[in-house]
């Protein structure tokens, strides 16, 4: 120990103890000059005080340590970059990221070349032939599917089967299969032994021009097409496709596979075997696909090819999957962008080369680009062949693109390579789990902008069940439910669009008004609303049971679809003439209308056709008698059948007056509305001083030029935007109505495919939803007409609709029967139907005398007036229908009924201008249709209204009447003398009175299935889709837009069905509705409501319920539900919906009051929609669910491998198809892109096939973009921005919102979202105010949608394979000076 310390002391220079006190005294935290400059300073004074103490800035040695500084410096970031060149995350030089990338056994890709096929148009070729009519085809073009040649087809086949040698003629192909789910063959065409390889083209593709190639294609079946080894020995192959659409398809015909690029190689002569070899390529921007590697001989002849390494980890030279197969392999390596290195075994794994090699390569272009169609047109190659014969001839082949092509992709970047080689080192080269199925392919494509991999069924699936997608998005399925609901609910529809120098109004009219014509919305309100609107306003329209119209066949049969039909009424003495379909009366019978045919000795013999098409207006001409006839039905009617009921159908384009008159609107820039006369099968113009633009549809003022707003029967709302000096633009709002189905809980309607798909059979196959036979019907309406029995002209029996058997009345005994004995008074509910003969009192320039009103002769509309039911006691009440038990029949109606009537329930003002009433009627002493004029007191003025007879009073009296507000109480008399309605008015049309018998609980089940067609998903304002909803509409098979069972919803639901809704705030925060359960009570034939403060009952009779059970109750008035309000704390929280108001009340207590319980508006807590359902109604004893079928038919260009367990869907958004969506943003005019197909991406991807677990199949699917705010945005999520701009901003205005559009943009940025999140406004607007703070003070959002509200837009969510971009515009932003409640409106 001594001898240590002693060393240590004599040698202290060597002591590390000594060195270790040294290097802990230096500051190794200095790096840069100044930091180093002032440790050694410091150095010095420390250890070496006395030695030197001259520290001043021109000292000498002061510069010796700056210069020791400055050397240090630089040697330290020298030190610093190379330390980082080792490191992946921190590398900067290409050689090093590529030398690391290696290290972890990737290698970075090159470009992929565009590649694609493209469709023969034409064929050429200079050998003589001839086809079967002996026409010389030498130097003759000959084009496929030529329309000006019939023999094209086959003279196209001559050449091609010559050019084939005769060896795989047409039909006899060298290999067939199927590539996405098309059919395929493979010809070969019989080159001449020095033919090239390839066949160069020129082409533009992206904006430039490029070299392209036509090269040998080869396919493997299901999977993908590729490019054979070249070797002029190989025939050259061709495909021949088709998708069984005819031959004009764009998938349908002879095509070649072409390459972009220049085709080269390079030869070598490995004349010594050398172990290890490595070659070296010099050729930039080599592709990474087209590579090949072949042993020749001095002559060129290919002895063999040579197999390449795939470029994956864990696949090397020495471990490789190819080592089995063969041992003639090579790798290739990159030389950065110089080029390639060929890399060989060291003749232990693998042989070592000797002899003659050629090398070949494909040089393409080192970018991303697009080639559209229209870029690639007559295109032609030319190729030498032999004949069967063995003579030398060339064909000539021009082609052009079909399809865009949009598969080119740079080589890998330096940030691509750093961040892909260690995720696919740890996913060793293999797809297992989660994260590698969402890591690997990105390192296997440069062109993945985002991914996400989702695993589509469970593990483990038992090879011996078929596999089954629950998500539907693979695999057709039918799914059930047995808590559907059918609705439907207004919903009118926004637009815009502009005129000016690209867009006449000429333009706008010929070709955007069809558009919204068309729209399934539209559809569905023309043939609901408008039909029922219209009917209550011109009954005598659509009921064409007076006309007499009777169906004859031709060619004359007992049944047929083709005839013409006959009439009597406009001959005048009764005798049968043939029917012209251009009479007021008659030019219902249009085509496409649909019409009711009734068996008239059995009228519950009914059928419904549709009119396919009409010639001559229906008129015979001479030579008929075995032709077709000028009608054609789309069914069969039997001979004699007579025409009752018509439905029009709305025409979808203008005619050339209409649209002139729409054009003069457009041109004047002036609001206006169109609308529909269904009686004249006109459209007409509504200028701006009579138009009411708010208005609920009604047709009562339809034509109305009183310049006071009135008419409100528009169809399609046009208001004028004034935009600026060479433009403007009109907001367009077209009514339509939506048929929504819905599942409460068992069923979401997740990928649903709202467009037509051909199947396995060729057949157009679309999603819908079936309500079975085992739903039952509706509640059946069973309708008792007063007609006469006989011949005397005078009603006497009533007549049911659906039997046609008479019913002879005894005073109130009406001997209508019921369905059985079992139907009790409170199974059913009684109406009267009726206009009680009422007269219109408009249109009458002269006095209002009976005379002058008589000489118009026009009725006003049916009314429906509710009788309650009751059991018959034995007794006649004055305001009851009685019912007696076990009877099965109507026993008594009252002996009168009052009706209280405003300006809308007749649809017309029945006073005249001195507040008299007239109508017609029977009077019994005469025997004759009489007119009753007067108020308090009435009587007749004789048939035709001139002598008034004051002793003869009418059945009808008024009181309470008041002439100004339109209103007052009608009351129908003497209803025990059977008196009733029956007369005609100057239409021709018989008014009668009718009695409705309505089944509350009709278990009888419907006759046929239901079936309707999902055209969309159900989106709320905020733009999220609800899975639990679709909208429907009726089928159309044979899609002319005019549906099968235009009325199918009425089969399912009644007028008087309706379905109250609940809104909830689900686990995500969002509000949804559902239908609503619990206990009703119905009180709406009720005039009061009995309360004893323990129970609830009927005003007219006793059936007591303690209101402590009750949810729901159900009266017909407001003021009735008002009786409810209380101060004894009785029925809190009691919901009662108003028929009259059709909404939902609230029975609530006074914050202050607890026992004050008040009735208020619930409007934000529930909500009513037409149709029906399950059963809503908790206390009824029998429930009825409501069955439903969901047939989802999936994609028919995926394919499932049957014995896989796991389906890994991958969802793919390409740096190609997120460049063509920037592109639509930017560049204005560009079409929106289609997202490429999944053939395309399976194509792309498909060596992904290669790493995944042998249990999975991968399919792939493309990312979806969700547009927002802009015009070409789905109408929800259409929205306009108003900017309040500081006012010391230097920007002008156009600045400011150009500005603002690109914070948008940057915003919406891809890079910055997920799929499937959710826009918050608020974010939205940070950003903005981030981005121009100091320029604008306020920004919001308000939605075009004039339906829509401010607050609408605050949120919107995406679908899972969603993204969000804005395609907002400067016009969509307005500059204001200040928020207040009127630039909050939607409206403005």
């Amino acid at each position: 120990m001594a001898l240590v310390d002693r060393q240590n002391n004599l040698f202290a220079a060597e002591d590390w103890k000594v060195a270790y006190q040294v290097y802990s005294k230096i500051d190794f935290k200095a790096y840069d000059f100044n930091t180093m400059r002032s440790a050694m300073v410091e150095y010095v004074r420390t250890n070496f005080p006395e030695s030197f103490n001259d520290y001043i800035e021109s000292s000498e040695f002061i510069a010796i340590i700056e210069l020791l500084a400055y050397l240090s410096q630089s040697l330290a970031f020298r030190v610093d970059l190379n330390a980082r060149e080792n490191f992946l995350e921190t590398a900067e030089r290409r050689d090093s990221v590529f030398k690391l990338a290696r290290m972890l056994g990737y290698t970075p890709r090159r470009n992929i070349p565009a590649t694609g096929l493209v469709k023969v148009q034409s064929v050429r070729t200079n050998e003589p032939l001839q086809d079967s009519q002996g026409n010389e085809l030498q130097n003759t073009n000959i084009f496929w599917n030529d329309v000006n040649n019939a023999d094209s087809y086959e003279q196209f086949l001559i050449i091609l089967n010559s050019a084939m040698g005769g060896k795989n003629r047409f039909t006899a192909p060298v290999k067939e299969g199927k590539i996405a789910g098309i059919p395929i063959e493979k010809y070969e065409i019989n080159t001449t032994t020095n033919a090239p390889v390839t066949f160069p083209f020129g082409s533009i593709a992206g904006g430039k021009n490029r070299s392209f190639e036509i090269v040998n294609g080869d396919f493997l079946d299901n999977q993908f097409i590729f490019e054979k080894a070249p070797d002029p020995a190989n025939r050259f192959g061709m495909f021949y496709r088709n998708d069984s659409l005819g031959f004009d398809s764009d998938n349908t015909g002879f095509f070649l596979y072409l390459k972009q690029g220049v085709f080269g190689f390079q030869d070598f002569n490995f004349t010594q075997p050398i172990e290890s070899r490595s070659q070296d390529i010099t050729v930039k921007n080599i592709n990474e696909t087209d590579c090949f590697l072949q042993e020749i001989n001095n002559q060129g002849i290919v002895l063999n090819q040579w197999t390449k390494i795939p470029n994956t980890v864990g696949q090397t030279l020495n471990y490789n999957s190819q080592t089995l197969n063969t041992r003639n392999l090579y790798a290739i390596e990159n030389l950065n962008n110089a080029g390639i290195t060929l890399k060989f075994p060291d003749g232990n794994f693998g042989n070592i080369p000797s002899g003659i090699y050629r090398a070949w390569y494909r040089v393409s272009d080192n970018e991303r680009y697009s080639i559209k169609p229209a870029e690639m047109k007559n295109k032609s190659i030319t190729i030498p062949y032999n004949n069967q014969a063995g003579e030398s001839f060339q064909l000539t082949l021009t082609f052009s693109l079909e399809t865009a092509i949009n598969n080119s992709l740079p080589s890998e970047t330096l940030a691509n390579i750093k961040q892909n080689a260690p995720q696919t080192y740890y996913t060793q080269n293999r797809m297992i789990s989660a994260q590698d199925y969402n890591v690997f392919p990105l390192s296997q494509s440069s062109n993945i902008r985002k991914l996400k991999a989702t695993n589509k069924t469970h593990a483990g699936h038992s090879r011996f069940i078929d596999i089954n997608d629950p998500t539907s998005t693979f695999q057709s399925v039918d799914t059930f439910a047995q808590d559907g609901f059918l609705t439907k609910e207004i919903n009118n529809l926004s637009k815009t669009f502009v005129v000016d120098e690209n867009n006449s109004a000429s333009d706008i009219t010929t070709n955007v008004f069809p558009l919204y014509l068309k729209e399934p919305s539209f559809n569905n309100f023309a043939y609901d609303e408008v039909r029922r609107v219209w009917k209550n306003f011109v009954p005598s329209k659509f009921e064409t049971k007076s006309l007499n119209a009777r169906w004859k066949t031709l060619p004359v049969s007992t049944s047929s679809a083709t005839g013409y039909m006959t009439e009597t009424f406009s001959s005048g003495d009764g005798s049968t003439v043939v029917l012209a379909n251009n009479t007021e009366s008659t030019r219902v019978f249009q085509e496409n209308n649909f019409i009711k045919f009734v068996n008239p000795d059995d009228i519950s013999d009914y059928k419904w056709v549709r009119i396919v098409s009409v010639a001559n207006n229906g008129l015979l001409s001479s030579g008929l008698s075995t032709s077709t006839g000028p009608f054609t039905l789309s069914d069969r009617i039997n001979e004699g059948f007579r025409a009752e009921e018509v439905i029009i159908t709305t025409r979808k384009v203008f005619n050339s007056t209409e649209a002139s008159r729409v054009q003069d609107e457009i041109i004047a820039k002036r609001t206006f509305g169109i609308g529909y006369d269904v009686t004249l099968d006109e459209f007409y113009v509504i200028q701006n001083e009579n138009l009411n633009a708010s208005g609920l549809y009604n047709v009562s003022s339809a034509r109305d030029l009183s310049a006071t707003s009135k008419d409100a029967s528009w169809l399609i709302l046009c208001e004028y935007i004034p935009v600026d000096s060479t433009s403007y633009s009109y907001n367009v709002t077209i009514r339509g109505l939506d048929y929504v189905v819905q599942s409460k809980n068992e069923l979401k309607f997740y990928n649903i495919k709202n467009t037509k798909t051909v199947d396995y059979t060729t057949k157009a196959v679309q999603d819908k939803i079936t309500f079975t036979t085992l739903n039952h019907k509706p509640g059946t309406v069973e309708e008792f007409v007063w007609e006469d029995s006989g011949s005397d002209g005078i009603a006497d029996a009533w007549q049911g609709s659906q039997t046609g058997a008479f019913h002879d009345p005894i005073g109130v005994l009406t001997q209508i029967p019921l369905k059985t004995r079992d139907v009790k008074w409170f199974d059913i509910n009684v109406k009267w139907k009726s206009n009680f003969g009422l007269m219109r009192n408009d249109g009458i320039t002269d006095d209002h005398t009976p005379a002058n009103i008589f000489v118009k002769n026009r009725f006003v509309n049916n009314a429906n007036v509710t009788l309650a039911t009751h059991f018959d006691d034995g007794n006649v009440s004055t305001s009851n229908v009685r019912i007696a038990n076990n009877d099965g029949r109507v026993s008594k109606i009252p002996f009168n009924f009052s009706v209280n009537f405003d300006n809308t329930t007749f649809g017309f003002n029945i006073f005249d201008n001195n507040g008299n009433i007239t109508y017609k009627h029977l009077n019994a002493d005469s025997n004759a249709v009489e007119v009753f004029h007067g108020n308090a007191s009435i009587f007749t003025y004789g048939v035709d209204g001139t002598t008034a007879n004051a002793s003869a009073n009418g059945i009808i009296t008024l009181s309470n009447a008041n002439a100004t507000a339109q209103t007052g109480t009608l009351t129908y008399t003497r209803l025990d003398t059977n008196n009733y309605l029956y007369a005609t008015d100057i239409s021709g049309a018989r008014s009668a009175d009718r009695i409705l018998v309505e089944y509350k609980l009709d278990k009888s089940q419907l006759e046929e299935d239901i079936v309707w067609e999902i055209v969309d998903s159900f989106s709320y304002n905020d733009g999220y889709t609800d899975p639990r909803k679709v909208k429907v509409v009726p089928m159309d098979t044979d899609n002319d837009l005019v549906p099968d069972r235009p009325l199918q919803f009425n089969e399912f639901a009644e007028d008087t069905d309706f379905i109250i809704y609940e809104f909830y705030k689900d686990f995500d925060g969002y509000t949804y509705d559902r239908p609503v359960s619990g206990v009703f009570v119905d009180y709406r034939n009720e005039t009061s409501i009995s309360q004893d403060g323990t129970n609830l009952s009927p005003g007219s009779y006793t059936d007591n319920t303690p209101w402590t059970t009750i949810d729901f109750i159900l009266v017909d008035t407001l003021a009735i539900a008002e009786t409810l309000n209380n101060i004894n704390g009785y029925y809190k929280n009691i919901k009662v919906y108003v028929k009259e108001l059709d909404k939902v009340y609230k029975l609530s207590a006074s914050s202050t009051e607890v026992n004050n319980v008040k009735l208020i508006d619930a409007t934000d807590e529930f909500v009513v929609r037409k149709g029906r359902g399950a059963t809503q109604n908790t206390a009824l004893v029998d429930q009825q669910p409501c069955m439903i079928r969901w047939s989802h038919t999936a994609p028919n260009d995926i394919r499932i491998d049957p014995s896989i367990s796991n389906i890994v869907e991958m969802l793919v958004l390409t740096d190609n198809y997120y460049d063509e969506i920037l592109q639509y943003i930017n560049v204005p005019g560009t079409a929106f892109p289609l997202p490429p197909t999944n053939f395309e991406l399976e194509n792309e991807f498909e060596k992904l096939d290669d790493f995944k677990g042998a249990s999975d199949s991968i399919v792939f699917r493309s990312a979806k973009f969700k547009r927002l705010f802009g015009t070409d945005a789905v109408d929800s999520c259409q929205a306009k921005f108003r900017v309040v701009k500081l006012d010391g901003s230097t920007l002008s205005d156009n600045e400011l919102k150009t500005k603002i559009i690109s914070a948008f943009n940057e915003y919406f940025n891809v890079d910055n979202w997920s799929y499937g999140e959710t826009f918050y406004f608020t974010e939205l607007s940070s950003f903005v105010h981030q981005r121009l703070g100091s320029n604008i003070g306020s920004i919001v959002i308000i939605p075009k949608n004039t339906s829509g509200k401010f607050g609408d837009l605050f949120q919107i969510k995406a679908q899972p394979d969603e993204l969000f971009i804005s395609t907002a515009k400067v016009s969509d932003i307005e500059i204001v000076s200040k928020i207040s409640s009127q630039t909050l409106r939607v409206d403005r």
